[in-house]
């Protein structure tokens, strides 16, 4: 359906205002901005300190050299360090996003919890650990990663695609929260939320967006929450 496109991207703007228009919330999202601020300014910090120093130990071309070789040396300072960087810098990104979600997982999980006791639903089995709950998100954290990063390493299409499967993902992710409380099984879960593509992409595509998502992040548990109480036709109290 169409519809679900912008119906994805609208739960953002839905979770921004649900957490102003309920302070306890709002309270609750302030750390996981803290923490993904600083784990970004850190990113940031290291490729910009790092990342010739990490292409120098790849290769080290002599920029005086005649002949191929020189040739080879031009193409590498000139071009192809340039795309090195870019894909270095789109890595790190998702990465730090990645590992952002895995050390906020505990407080995620209650975020989406506490949402889904005000609509009625109760979790299915037993409360998991903090140590557990993050656990469980860096096994998921490594699906996430995968297809994206072997996509990126195909030319042209994959790179192209790249992109899509990881903003679909990520959208996963934060949906999953809310989903594992109520299907204990993570290939269901997965095959369930894969039938809504559209919905998926346009949750997924805003968190994607440099900067944008920063301040997105926070929210996006609140937004897939609310998200997943319109899929399963309920709303909080």
């Amino acid at each position: 359906m169409l519809t679900a496109f912008p119906k994805g991207l609208a739960a953002h703007v839905r979770g921004i205002r649900f957490a102003l228009t309920h302070k306890g919330y709002l309270g609750l999202c302030a750390i996981p901005f803290a923490l993904t601020l600083l784990l970004y300014g850190l990113g940031f910090w290291l490729f910009a300190t790092q990342s010739d120093t990490l292409l120098a130990a790849l290769w080290s071309p002599d920029a005086t050299a005649g002949g191929m070789a020189g040739v080879l040396s031009w193409v590498y300072l000139h071009i192809v360090k340039y795309v090195l960087y870019a894909l270095a810098f789109i890595l790190m990104y998702f990465l730090f996003m990645v590992t952002a979600n895995i050390l906020a997982a505990p407080l995620y999980d209650h975020i989406a919890g506490k949402l889904l006791a005000q609509a009625g639903v109760q979790r299915v089995g037993p409360e998991l650990s903090i140590w557990r709950l993050m656990a469980e998100e860096a096994k998921k954290a490594v699906f996430v990663m995968a297809l994206p990063l072997v996509l990126m390493v195909i030319p042209v299409l994959g790179q192209l695609l790249a992109p899509v499967a990881a903003a679909m993902l990520l959208a996963f992710d934060f949906l999953d929260y809310p989903f594992c409380r109520e299907e204990g099984q993570f290939g269901l879960r997965l095959k369930t939320l894969a039938r809504r593509p559209l919905l998926l992409l346009g949750f997924g595509l805003p968190l994607l967006l440099p900067f944008v998502n920063i301040a997105l992040f926070p929210f996006a548990i609140l937004g897939s929450t609310l998200l997943y109480l319109d899929m399963t036709g309920r709303a909080p109290q």
